[in-house]
């Protein structure tokens, strides 16, 4: 008896903590074929429950190798890494973060664009602190 009792309550507590879970939209797309399905879930009516272990953040993620884009995804993660890209070589990663159901909707690329925007205005700066 106390054992169905411990399992009853084991079920009600699953079924408690996923009642409370995050949503967020969840997908990968490594290869080409796959991403532009990936990047159309661009809305929060396709999120879905996330573990609960990964019931903290929603993020979009992006790959670009020497300017085109060679990887995407979606997803729900316990910890956020930080909104921002990393460049290794040819290999941009971007990636965003937010806490609110279905928020991971968009394409990570405005902070990629936007490191190219300062980068191209550091340089002009640089450019004219020499040549005045």
């Amino acid at each position: 008896m106390a054992q169905k009792l411990y399992f009853l309550v084991v079920q009600l507590a699953c079924l408690v903590a996923c009642v409370h879970c995050l949503s967020c939209n969840q997908c990968v797309a490594p290869i080409p074929d796959s991403m532009a399905g990936c990047q159309a879930m661009n809305t929060s009516s396709t999120a879905t429950n996330c573990s609960a272990n990964l019931n903290e953040y929603c993020f979009t993620a992006r790959v670009e190798t020497a300017g085109i884009l060679t990887g995407f995804s979606r997803g729900c993660m316990a910890t956020s890494l930080g909104n921002g890209c990393v460049s290794i070589a040819a290999v941009t990663t971007c990636r965003t973060f937010c806490t609110t159901d279905g928020c991971n909707t968009d394409n990570a690329a405005h902070i990629i664009y936007s490191s190219v925007v300062l980068l191209v205005l550091a340089g002009i700066a640089a450019l004219l602190a020499v040549y005045h």
